[in-house]
């Protein structure tokens, strides 16, 4: 059907923890985010180990992982 959102299979994680594989039918990795809680403040997100910005598509088959932003004084 024209204009349907078609649900993806993507794997996610927090760097270091357990592997998430979810169908979801959101467009971008900000959208992602907010889905699943993730505060891009407080995460930084990668595509096969490269870092990207919220406004990066989401493409079925891939994996995010988040990396907690780390800061002290």
């Amino acid at each position: 059907m024209v204009g349907e959102d078609k649900s993806m299979r993507i794997r996610w994680r927090v760097l270091g923890g357990d592997w998430h594989e979810i169908e979801t039918n959101v467009k971008t990795v900000g959208a992602f985010m907010r889905e699943q809680g993730l505060s891009i403040e407080e995460y930084l997100p990668t595509i096969g180990g490269k870092l990207v910005t919220e406004d990066e598509e989401i493409k079925e088959g891939i994996e995010l992982t988040f990396i907690p932003v780390v800061s002290g004084g």
